[in-house]
Formats: C-alpha cells, structure tokens, sequence
C-alpha cells in the first residue's frame, strides 16, 4: 500500500511540476508562441502526462526502496 501511495504522490508531483515550470515559467523567460492556444494545448495533452508518467516511476522505484527486503 505504502509502494502505490509513492507511486500516486510522484504521478501528481510530475505534473504538478511540468505544469508550472513548461506551462508558467518558461513562456515568462522565453518568447513562446501562443497562437490559437497550442501551447497551453502541448502542455496540457503532452507535458504533463509525460510529467505524471516519469514522476509515477520515480515514486514507484522510491516506494519499492524504501520498503527493503522482503522478510
């Protein structure tokens, strides 16, 4: 149980993260286009679950680390 709570918190964390730093940060630093929305659109259907996906693996392969040998 404690393996797929890790796992859940990397799969939000990821996007949470992608979110800010693709959808907020760097359209501050950069000179993004934003025609007709397809940025927001790449980061919502793209970024993000890419995000939650490697964030979920992560957190999966600290849960699993953290749990030890099996007894």
């Amino acid at each position: 149980m404690k393996v797929a709570f890790w796992a859940l918190a990397g799969l939000v964390t990821g996007a949470a993260l992608v979110i800010l730093v693709a959808g907020v940060i760097v359209p501050s630093v950069w000179t993004v286009s934003q025609a007709e929305g397809a940025y927001a659109m790449g980061v919502i259907f793209f970024m993000a679950p890419a995000g939650a996906l490697a964030g979920a693996v992560i957190g999966l392969i600290v849960g699993l680390a953290r749990r030890g040998p099996p007894q």
